[in-house]
């Protein structure tokens, strides 16, 4: 596993994903190890992360000067670790990434790399930017690619990407064993419906979108309703001028970071997801586990994450309108909550486990220690697609 920034101190989202995989992977059998930035100094070289040897290699604040050396330590960490090692699973396309394709490539290591998210933050973005056809030659370069989503399956068929080295697989999550309750600071009325924003409070997330349809939803609501946003980010001081301007600051709560936050969702009632950006969510997959109903933009991978069962419930991104009337009928009615909620837990049960994940991912890697590559897409699944003559396709 290369990921630039693994835990810990770091825990990111696409962070966290590589880290569960690598723990589920190991307990399946398959020998894990990590490859990452040194990106607190107090880490070790090597260390034991839940059972996984994380292997670190120097990462200077500086940007330029990690360019210069990042490839010679890749070269010197994967080359001592090449009789360990069958495959390489790259998980970002940053230099860093790029440098790791070029590294297993030298060695002779299959490299199977995931695409983490689509658009700018895709392949279309990777072309944007400078020597964007060169990064792209070598992200090509990889043994098989990863795509979670159509639009990601999409944007490698345009580029003319091999169809069988293509292997399509969610995210995934390992589910709790019954819907979680915690204890929030300050709890709410029981008779107040909680909904619930999760992330960073940053441009992407669309958070003027949501705090305007705030408005539209408290003017209508006769039910007591509470809106709560768990995350920090650069917008705080902003959203908070937003909510005074708007006046909704009385039904609008700022929790900051919160630790637990899977056990604390089963407290919540609606979650809500209002970016114009995003790849296979962790926040969307840990409400679906917690029970709740999403309300989310309609981008990425989040129509395959809530399927047809929670399709009602997305809105095309910025229209206020759209996602304040979603919020209103779920205020509204405490059933529909719970039928799109148990829907929702039901879907992450059959899709999403992340030990079907792991054993999706085991098959890859054993395809590609073959020399199977060309035979990717016969392994990967999406829900709503089937693998068909290297090739997906809608069913259902």
């Amino acid at each position: 596993m290369v990921v630039p920034q693994y835990p810990y101190p770091i825990v990111g989202g696409l962070e966290r994903q590589a880290h569960e995989l690598a723990r589920v992977l190991r307990e399946s059998g398959v020998s894990v190890q990590a490859l990452s930035g040194r990106v607190d100094g107090t880490q070790p070289d090597l260390e034991m992360v839940d059972g996984v040897s994380v292997h670190r290699i120097p990462w200077s604040p500086r940007k330029w000067l990690r360019f210069l050396r990042t490839p010679g330590d890749l070269l010197r960490v994967l080359y001592a670790q090449r009789g360990t090692c069958d495959v390489v699973h790259l998980h970002q396309f940053s230099w860093f990434g790029l440098f790791t394709i070029v590294t297993a490539r030298l060695l002779g290591k299959p490299i199977l790399t995931k695409l983490p998210n689509v658009r700018e933050a895709g392949i279309p973005g990777l072309l944007a930017q400078r020597f964007g056809r060169l990064k792209l030659a070598l992200l090509t370069r990889s043994d098989g690619l990863v795509a979670m989503s159509q639009e990601s399956l999409d944007e490698l068929r345009h580029i003319g990407y091999p169809a069988g080295r293509i292997l399509t697989t969610p995210n995934g999550i390992r589910l709790s064993s019954h819907r979680p309750v915690g204890t929030m600071e300050e709890p709410q009325s029981q008779t107040a419906c909680k909904v619930v924003f999760v992330g960073r409070l940053a441009e992407e997330k669309r958070l003027d979108t949501l705090f305007t349809a705030w408005r539209k939803v408290v003017d209508v609501v006769t039910a007591a309703a509470v809106l709560e946003l768990w995350g920090s980010g650069p917008l705080l001081a902003g959203l908070q001028g937003l909510c005074l301007e708007l006046g909704v600051s009385d039904s609008v709560v700022f929790r900051g970071h919160l630790d637990k936050v899977r056990d604390r969702l089963g407290t919540m009632d609606v979650f809500v997801l209002p970016s114009h950006l995003e790849g296979n969510s962790n926040a969307v997959l840990e409400a679906m586990d917690a029970g709740l109903p999403v309300v989310s933009t309609r981008v990425g991978g989040t129509p395959m994450l809530v399927g047809p069962e929670g399709a009602s419930l997305l809105f095309d991104v910025g229209d206020e309108a759209a996602l304040a009337r979603h919020l209103i009928t779920l205020i509204q009615s405490p059933a529909l909550r719970r039928r799109f909620g148990a829907a929702m837990r039901c879907r992450a049960e059959t899709h999403f486990d992340i030990r079907k994940v792991a054993r999706t991912y085991g098959t890859a890697y054993r395809y590609l220690s073959e020399g199977r590559r060309d035979r990717l897409s016969e392994v990967g699944r999406l829900p709503g697609f089937e693998s068909h003559n290297g090739a997906s396709r809608v069913v259902g």
